[in-house]
């Protein structure tokens, strides 16, 4: 074990272990943008610096890549090294002036403005991606070319490469966000959608399921994890402080003595893409019950914030459907699933209580079947005290009007006249 002093606090660390890591193991805060726990040394940015003695004159190093040794006397936020970092950031700002992270960097350490001229570059030339693709991926999709002020990061001879996996851990370590996937590969990126948010949000191949999962422990997709395919990767191993990684677990077969066994088989939801002529899949603001009720959800993609998937705006009306895939023979849903009425009268309720500027809630329906006690009561407050509106009438069809990405409503009304609407959101109440 080794012996120093970081701030005036006594410290001892294992023998090869870089003084960055000491000082982070103290919670003390320093600026890096080269530095990843899973990636070797590289100290490019020099934002790390600090101010080291051992009995003699004090030097500034980079806190990264020097080792810790016996006796040293390290100060990471003296006068003369946080004079260093403010000018390594300006020169960084001067390189990357439009990167919100140096911006944001620059105010902490109290640069005002920078005194250089701007070149407008996009990359720091930090290092991050080229040492992620290499040493961790195994690939080196990407590399430094050229020298000095024309130095710069591209794929092998510039071209798009034919050898990346397009697994993005280039981009999620770049600072200042200019990796974009389509200007390094020919592969095209899988996005992995959270299935318990109906695929309205991405998730990453190391995720919980859903909120208070059962264990609620992370899970890793072993079908895309860049480990267990290629035996490469491994930085959730490097970083995680729990030493909870375990890529050797395997399953299980447990034999539980038990007194009884409840089945709960729970339910197939209908396919709205066999409703061709409501426009599912083709219209972006064509959602299924269950989508909307994650888009309700304060846990859901967007926090409980009503907004469409076109564009992200809040919409001002919003339609319900019902009885899509009950009580049709042609889906071969002769029934009526009992449940589709009350939810969306729940929907348009709990949708006017979220919507900060007013909402029109709209539902059409052939009958309205609100099953179980005192349903009936809640549909009469929907209309009454909610001011939702119920059209008895079958839709026909649902079709897009052009850039503005709203949708047109064609229906029969009870005296047989064909009506048209348009809405800013079509629900399908699905059975």
């Amino acid at each position: 074990m080794i012996n120093l002093t970081i701030n005036d606090q006594k410290v001892e660390v294992e023998n090869g272990v870089m003084i960055l890591e000491a000082i982070k193991a103290l919670r003390i805060d320093i600026p890096t943008l080269c530095y990843h726990k899973a990636l070797s040394p590289y100290g490019a940015c020099r934002l790390c610096i600090v101010e080291i003695s051992a009995g003699k004159r004090p030097w500034i190093a980079t806190s990264c890549t020097y080792p810790a040794e016996e006796g040293l006397v390290v100060q990471t936020h003296s006068e003369r090294v946080l004079k260093s970092r403010r000018m390594i950031v300006e020169l960084l700002l001067a390189r990357c002036p439009d990167s919100q992270y140096l911006k944001d960097l620059a105010k902490e350490l109290g640069v005002a403005k920078v005194r250089l001229r701007p070149r407008n570059e996009d990359c720091i030339l930090c290092g991050l991606c080229v040492r992620m693709c290499n040493e961790r991926m195994g690939i080196s999709a990407v590399s430094f070319t050229n020298r000095g002020l024309k130095r710069k990061i591209i794929p092998p001879f510039d071209m798009l490469s034919d050898i990346c996996q397009a697994c993005g851990a280039c981009a999620s370590v770049c600072p200042t966000g200019k990796i974009k996937i389509e200007e390094i590969s020919k592969n095209k990126p899988v996005s992995l959608l959270s299935e318990f948010d109906e695929g309205l949000k991405q998730r990453s191949p190391i995720y919980i399921p859903y909120p208070q999962a059962v264990p609620n422990w992370a899970a890793i997709d072993k079908d895309y994890c860049v480990h267990m395919l290629k035996d490469k990767c491994g930085i959730c191993e490097k970083v995680c402080e729990a030493g909870a990684i375990n890529y050797e677990q395997k399953e299980e077969r447990v034999d539980l003595n038990v007194g009884s066994i409840i089945l709960a088989p729970g339910f197939d939801k209908f396919n709205s893409k066999l409703k061709y002529t409501y426009g599912y899949g083709r219209y972006k603001n064509v959602v299924t019950s269950l989508e909307f009720e994650r888009i309700l959800s304060a846990s859901g993609p967007f926090a409980g914030h009503i907004q469409r998937l076109s564009d992200g705006k809040e919409p001002k009306r919003i339609a319900w459907i019902q009885c899509v895939g009950s009580r049709d023979c042609q889906v071969d849903g002769q029934y009526c699933s009992s449940v589709c009425c009350t939810y969306a009268i729940k929907e348009a309720i709990i949708a006017k209580e979220h919507a900060r500027d007013g909402l029109e809630a709209t539902i059409f329906y052939m009958d309205i079947r609100t099953y179980g006690k005192g349903f009936e009561e809640y549909y009469n407050r929907a209309k009454d005290e909610y001011g939702v509106r119920f059209i008895k009438g079958r839709v026909s069809d649902v079709r897009e009007i052009g850039d503005t990405h709203n949708l047109v409503l064609r229906y029969t009304s009870e005296s047989g006249k064909i009506f048209e609407d348009e809405f800013d959101l079509v629900v399908l109440s699905i059975g």
